[in-house]
């Protein structure tokens, strides 16, 4: 059997095939899944394909007994929020490719409380859509029609600005570079800053399904501008979303931009002192930095690895408890609000600690340490030479820490690194960070010489 789903979603390359009867066969395999009758929230971003996809995707929904109300253009939060909240919905669909380039779409399936759902209703859509087990017109009382469904982005920034102290930011009157890149973010985050009492400059705000300002994903290389701009702007912090807005990288004064897990960093310790009766532990997974899980030990804040995923992370979040989830390319996951990855509650956590600490952004995140990193990829030709390189770098590193829950990670005194294979492209990624210069680049030599490159 094939597989549909990768990390989180559906995606297919518009440059390659946009076959609307594939969304439409998916989408009719979801309604089988979840159920005769079973009514969906359907969202979309400002992707090129989003109204192919919706259309397909209503075709299969209504088409296979299932009802659906349309919530337009939103963040894939705002969309998670409401399915959990309204009640009346048993699941819901954001037409998304997230962090992807502008030649990607596809869709995230949302389960009835708002999060993602579990890789086994993943696997059971797959085996419908493969095996063609689905039924049309089952139902004699299909509904045809697709109500509007309005206030979704109001109802989610106003649960976003009732989890913090709104007269404690607006006391402070902080200013915000927002980079929403060109899509959904530009319509829930300025609400969210200016509810709070800020001043929003934004750059790559208006909607253009071409990401003309810069790749959706941000990044170091994609926010090299964002980062010019602080400055000058005069802005205290800025914030840059990706394509749906639910990852967050934040940029300090000085333009430094700042990783997710060094935002964890910095707000986890505040979320204990917010919510003392969460338990002191939180979740991410396993590219996140050791050296953070050192600062937050000292806080008396446990560090749960986990496989790369946010699916995971949320429903395991959920599951056990925590102050909160992340990762390191920008998921904040915030329990007392929901247990996803939300760029706009990332951006009022950040105003709230900000207003209470009275400091500078670069000064929260100087409790991280200067560290020296490497993040490369290699060709792979089959999984079982990933296999047998995972073996030798155990092997060889031995004597140290090692995590090999998803890839090898080994941790050494001052330095550690992540061998991974990759679950979308045939190649082995390589994450190496250090305290003490150059010693990044001895250790990428000598993962070379176990990985046989060169």
């Amino acid at each position: 059997m094939g597989r549909l789903f990768g990390t989180d979603g559906v995606r297919v390359d518009l440059n390659k095939s946009l076959d609307p009867a594939f969304f439409s066969s998916l989408s009719s395999s979801i309604c089988e899944s979840f159920g005769e009758n079973a009514l969906f929230l359907i969202g979309r971003d400002i992707r090129f394909g989003g109204d192919i996809i919706l259309h397909a995707v209503l075709s299969g929904l209504l088409s296979s007994g299932c009802r659906a109300y349309y919530a337009g253009l939103v963040t894939t939060p705002a969309l998670q929020y409401n399915v959990k909240m309204d009640g009346g919905f048993d699941g819901g669909i954001m037409i998304t490719a997230s962090h992807n380039p502008p030649n990607y779409n596809g869709i995230k399936v949302i389960d009835s409380d708002g999060i993602e759902i579990p890789r086994s209703k993943e696997e059971e859509i797959e085996q419908l859509f493969f095996s063609s087990k689905v039924k049309r017109f089952k139902s004699s009382s299909i509904e045809f029609d697709v109500p509007k469904y309005y206030g979704a982005i109001e109802r989610y920034v106003d649960a976003v600005v009732s989890q913090v102290d709104d007269e404690l930011t607006r006391s402070r009157g902080l200013t915000v570079l927002l980079d929403a890149a060109n899509s959904v973010g530009s319509i829930a985050l300025p609400q969210i800053i200016r509810r709070l009492g800020g001043k929003v400059i934004s750059l790559n705000g208006h909607l253009d399904p071409s990401f003309p300002g810069r790749e959706p994903e941000p990044t170091p290389e994609t926010l090299k501008l964002t980062s010019k701009i602080i400055g000058h702007a005069g802005a205290d912090f800025g914030i840059a979303v990706d394509g749906d807005a639910d990852r967050s990288i934040f940029i300090d004064e000085l333009g430094t931009v700042q990783w997710g897990d060094r935002t964890a960093t910095v707000l986890a310790p505040f979320i204990k002192q917010k919510h003392p009766e969460l338990p002191p532990r939180v979740y991410t997974g396993i590219s996140s930095s050791s050296f953070m899980e050192e600062i937050l030990k000292q806080k008396g804040i446990s560090v749960i690895w986990m496989k790369v995923g946010s699916v995971d992370i949320s429903r395991r979040l959920k599951a056990e408890g925590g102050l909160m989830g992340f990762e390191e390319n920008g998921g904040i996951m915030y329990p007392p609000h929901h247990y996803v990855r939300d760029a706009g509650m990332a951006v009022a956590l950040m105003m709230e600690l900000l207003s209470m600490e009275r400091a500078k952004a670069s000064e929260l995140y100087s409790v991280y340490p200067r560290t020296y990193s490497i993040k490369t990829k290699y060709p792979l030709e089959s999984r079982e030479k990933g296999l047998e390189i995972y073996e030798k770098v155990k092997a060889k590193f031995s004597g140290a820490r090692i995590i090999d829950i998803d890839g090898v990670k080994v941790m050494l005194e001052d330095a550690w690194f992540l061998i991974r294979m990759s679950g979308t492209e045939p190649v082995i990624r390589v994450m190496i960070e250090s305290k003490k210069e150059g010693q990044e680049k001895d250790i990428l030599m000598e993962v070379e010489r176990l990985l046989q490159v060169g």
